[in-house]
């Protein structure tokens, strides 16, 4: 996969976790248990982890193409 394709695919995953974060804010899907779980110990440190990324894209970038 080039650098480019990473870059988006990172982007989409971010954009994903949030509309996922806002359907537990803001729906009754809050009460769920499981979606509960998978919210808060999948969704959210996935957001924070792709929204670093972006962040820090700069020094990754030239970390991966460094050889």
């Amino acid at each position: 996969m080039k650098i480019h394709g990473l870059r988006r695919l990172i982007r989409y995953l971010h954009i994903l976790a949030a509309f996922i974060l806002g359907a537990y804010l803001y729906s009754p899907l809050a009460d769920d248990p499981d979606f509960r779980f998978a919210t808060l110990y999948v969704v959210f440190p996935l957001m924070g982890l792709t929204g670093f990324v972006m962040w820090q894209w700069g020094k990754i970038a030239r970390l991966i193409t460094r050889e």
